[in-house]
Formats: structure tokens, sequence, C-alpha cells
């Protein structure tokens, strides 16, 4: 025996089988403590003074029986032993099934010892097997409590049966009843045939071992209005087979449609910022250099001509790489100057040594020493922006060179002209011949002031204020018609109540166009056309010349294409050579 020294309580009416039952367990070894008692009052005293640790009773007694006295013991966790003569099978079953420990007969008493090592064991297993019960309850109720912080749901799956078990939030989650704690296995109910066949390829995936754990995110129904829930499920095989058949698994799953729906939200954002981007070309970027962390958009790649996502080296050497050589003495002062914010503008040399003009502007956060420690900002690029103020003034320049040829040559020549007449009035001519000379003198002044109603006609937008649009453009189909030798043909179908600007922009691209058509286009027909619909003016100007490239990009295209760009509107034109020209444009009426 193993035990340290036991209180045994005897509960015998008998002295001489007491005595007998003592000897056998001296003889056995047991150092024990031991008291008799013989009737139910004295054992009810004795079994809360003595504590015994084994109670050992006869089956008869004067009195009672020892069932009676087994009832006594109530909620006290000790062995209950029955040591008696032949009470007869029922009986001992009896007594057994009602949690007795064990039944000894008085004719072999000799079993006594081992009987009571036994029931102490069983005691001690018993013990220990309700404490692991009750700190398996305890942990259970541990981990719903964490669970439920976590939102998770377990589950748990039997391959064998293809059931599986669910817990009180999994349902919640799933949208399923309490009936359907226990269920047949159906792949977490993913909504719709691709989501379980997915979700079907991953778990075998993981059953062969490709994967360490199953982990996946999948939709479900969330009502049935069709809303859709998405939900994370993980778990992992936790039972096999010798042969490596799965038996068991089990896992969590947790609600993640808030999560999917920012996620999606983030995306179109991001997707939305990124098409702003590139429709305006532009790039933004941080750079924290005490952690050498530099991140930007796949505008800010773009512009620069790098990898998107992967440059992996400080603002400073992409800059160095892509910088004019002589921007970056400005730039470097500028940066590291002390400014918390900057817009400048300078030049890059990007592949093939072309050159692009940037807009570079940020905002620079230093820490207590002056050192910086991040810059936020943004690049645009300008190039195309500085070729149309370039053209802008290439025009301007062009406008004012052809009004100085139309004064040089129109009215300078025939003010010369005027100047020699008068001249020769002063040696002595005959009356007739004043006469004669004074008519022609007025015939080149009338011409004077109709080159300047003409030039001043050209340089401003009077006849368009007095006459409007409709009146303007016939009398330049008038113009075109005595300037050139070819048939011009025309239809201007429009009133007269649109704004200055979108006048002067229809007027004027049909001046240029026609302009060139005189110089250039030794054309037989032309056609001049200005037509409103609902939503558009359209003006159209064709010709059947010799035609020319549209591929250089003259002076003259790039003056309509931005007159009609700063009307909101859209320029086209066409020309093949030998065939001649079409040049179009549409206004929107709302500009």
């Amino acid at each position: 025996m193993h035990y340290k020294k036991l209180n045994i309580l005897l509960l015998e009416s008998s002295t001489e089988d007491a005595e007998l039952a003592l000897f056998e367990l001296n003889r056995a070894g047991l150092e024990n403590d031991y008291l008799i008692v013989n009737n139910l009052k004295d054992f009810k005293e004795k079994l809360f003074d003595f504590l015994p640790h084994v109670v050992i009773s006869d089956y008869y007694l004067p009195t009672c029986t020892a069932l009676d006295a087994y009832e006594l013991l109530g909620d006290i966790n000790i062995p209950f032993i029955i040591m008696s003569g032949d009470v007869g099978e029922e009986k001992a079953v009896e007594a057994l099934k009602s949690g007795v420990a064990d039944y000894v007969s008085k004719a072999h008493m000799s079993r006594l010892p081992l009987v009571i090592e036994r029931a102490l064991n069983e005691m001690k297993a018993g013990r220990h097997r309700k404490s692991v019960e009750h700190e398996l309850v305890q942990s259970k109720e541990r981990l719903e409590l964490a669970l439920e912080g976590t939102n998770l749901g377990v589950w748990d799956l039997d391959f064998m049966s293809n059931t599986i078990v669910y817990n009180k939030r999994s349902l919640s989650i799933l949208g399923l009843p309490q009936e359907d704690a226990i269920k047949e296995f159906a792949y977490f109910q993913g909504d719709g045939v691709a989501a379980r066949d997915h979700l079907k390829r991953e778990m075998q995936d993981h059953i062969e071992g490709k994967t360490p754990m199953f982990d996946q995110e999948y939709p479900i129904k969330k009502s049935e209005s069709g809303d859709r829930k998405w939900v994370l499920v993980r778990g992992k095989v936790i039972r096999r087979a010798p042969d490596g058949t799965p038996l068991r698994a089990s896992g969590t799953l947790l609600d993640v449609t808030e999560k999917k729906e920012n996620e999606e939200k983030l995306a179109k954002n991001k997707a939305i910022l990124e098409n702003a981007e590139a429709v305006a070309q532009i790039g933004s970027f941080e750079w924290q250099p005490l952690s050498s962390r530099f991140i930007y958009s796949d505008g800010f790649a773009e512009i620069f001509e790098i990898e998107k996502g992967d440059y992996r080296q400080s603002i400073e050497t992409l800059y160095r790489e892509k910088m004019h050589t002589q921007d970056q003495p400005y730039f470097n002062e500028i940066l590291f100057g002390g400014r918390e914010f900057y817009d400048i503008e300078h030049r890059v040399t990007l592949t093939n040594n072309e050159t692009r003009i940037l807009r570079n502007s940020g905002n620079i956060k230093h820490d207590e020493e002056g050192k910086i420690i991040s810059i936020m900002g943004i690049v645009q690029d300008i190039t195309e922006q500085r070729e149309i103020s370039k053209s802008i003034f290439n025009a301007q320049q062009y406008e004012r060179s052809r009004m100085a040829r139309d004064i040089h040559d129109g009215i300078g020549q025939i003010l010369v002209g005027t100047k020699f007449k008068i001249s020769s009035l002063e040696a002595d001519v005959s009356a007739e011949e004043f006469e004669h000379k004074k008519e022609e003198i007025e015939d080149l002044l009338a011409s004077t002031l109709e080159e300047v109603r003409r030039v001043s006609r050209n340089m401003s937008n009077r006849h368009l204020e007095e006459f409007g649009l409709r009146k303007t453009m016939e009398y330049l189909v008038e113009q075109v018609s005595d300037a050139g030798d070819f048939e011009v043909s025309s239809s201007i179908d429009i009133p007269d109540d649109y704004n200055m600007d979108l006048s002067s922009a229809i007027y004027r691209i049909a001046q240029e166009a026609t302009s060139n058509i005189v110089k250039y286009a030794k054309a037989s027909n032309v056609s001049i056309k200005v037509e409103s619909t609902n939503q558009n003016i359209i003006l159209e100007v064709t010709d059947d010349g010799v035609g020319f490239d549209t591929e250089n990009n003259w002076n003259g295209i790039k003056n309509m294409k931005e007159r009609t760009s700063l009307q909101n509107g859209h320029f086209e034109i066409s020309s093949t050579v030998g065939k001649g020209t079409v040049i179009k444009s549409w206004f929107p009426l709302n500009t």
C-alpha cells in the first residue's frame, strides 16, 4: 500500500468480526487509526469528528442496514465498503448501483486490504477526473469568453460522418438556426457553385499537405434580399488515421464583411485617384528619410519612368538621377533650406534624353534639430501646358508680325505713293493736270482708308460686336470669294445671339482656315459651313486643293486647336496631298 496513515471507521455489531478485519489490515501493513461503532447515531457523530478516509460497514445491523449508513454520507466523497456475510446477489448489486465502492464477503476477509486500496485508487482517479472535467469546463468558459471578445466562431469537422459542429457564434455568422449546430458539412455555406468549388479545392490542398492551414475568405448570402456577407474561415486537420486519411479538423469563423467592404471602397478610391492622377498627369509621394521609407503613386512612377512600387532609394537619389543638372542646386537649396512648404518648377531628363517640365510642391516636416522627418508632396507634368503657353505666345507674335506686314505692305505702300503724288504738285502744272493728280491723290487716300478699316477689322472684334456672328461670317465669305480664283459655296445657318468669346473663336478659326486656302491651297472649290444643333455649333471649312501633311504642327493649326479648346470644343483636321483639306470644329452651346 502506498498511502499515508488512514482513518478507518468500522460500522460493525460483531466485535469478533471487527477484530478479524483489523487483523487483516494490520497484517497487510496498514498503520492506521481505527474506530469501531455499532449504530447509526454513533456513526453519524464519528463521521464528522473522526473524519475517516474509508468506511467499512456490515450489511445487516441491529437497527439498520449498510445502505442507511451510506445515505448519511451525502456529498462526502470517501469509499464506502460493505463487509458482510451472505447477503444475496440482488442486494449486493443494489448496493453497488447506489454508489457503494465495493463488497467483501466475511468469508474472504483477506481480500479487504486489496479492496480498500482499489477503492482509494478509484476515488483518487475520480477526483482527478472531476478536477480535469472542472478545469475543462472552466477552460471552455474562458475560451468562450475570449472568442466572444474576438467575435470568432468555432467549428469542428468529423470527416468520417461528414458532419460539422458549430458553436453559437458560428451559427450567427453563417445565419443558421440553432437546430443546425450539428449538420452535414456543406463547405461553410459558401454562396454559389464557384465559391464552394474554390473552398473544396483549398480544403483538398490542405488535406494533401500542400498548405499548413486552411485559410480562406469567401462570400455567403447575408439575407433573403441577396446581400452578401464575407466570412474568413481558418482551420487545420488535427487528427489523421495511420494511413494519413483525415479524421477530424477544427478551426474558426470570422465575419469580415466590414473589412471586405472597406477594402473594396479603398480599392475603388485608389482607382479613382490613380485615374485622376493619370488624367491630370499628377503623381504623389511621401519620403521619410530617418526610416528610409519612400512610397509613391503609380502616377509618380510614370512621370519619372521608374518601376511602380519598386524604387528602394531616397528621393535625393531619384532627383539626382533624373533632374536636369542646372536645376539641382536650386532644388537642393529649397529642399534643405529649412522651409516648411515649397512649390517650384524644374526639368527632368528621361529616356532618350527627353526633357519634361514638372511642377513640384510639398510640405516638409522637421524635428527639433532641424532634420527632415518627412516630405509629402505632388509632382505634375506641365510640359504640354508650357508648350501651349509657348504656342500662344508664338501666335501673338505671329499676329503682330502679320499686322505689321499688312500695315507695311498695304497702308505703307499706299501712303508712299500718295506722298509722291503730292510732291509732284509742287512743280508748275496746268489746271487740267492738277485736277487729274488731285483725283489720283483722293483715290489713294480712299484706298488707304479702306485698308485701315480692313486691318482694323482683322485686329478687333468690332465687326462682330456691331453685326453679330452670322453677318460677319457672310462678309468673310464675300472677302474669300473676292480674294481667290475659285468657287465658294456657303451655308451660314445660325442666329446672332452667341456670346462674344464663342463668336470670336468661330470667326477667327474660319478666318485662319480661309486665309491659308487663299495663300496655299490652289483650290478650285471651297466650302464654308456654320450650323447650329440643339447642343453644338459646328464649323466646317473644306477645299479641293493641294493638301498637306497634318503631322507638321504648323502655327496656324495650333492656333485653331487652342481657340477650340478654350471654348471646351473639339477640333479635327484631315488632309490628303492632292485631294484637299477638311477642317471641322464642334463648340458646345453651354460654354
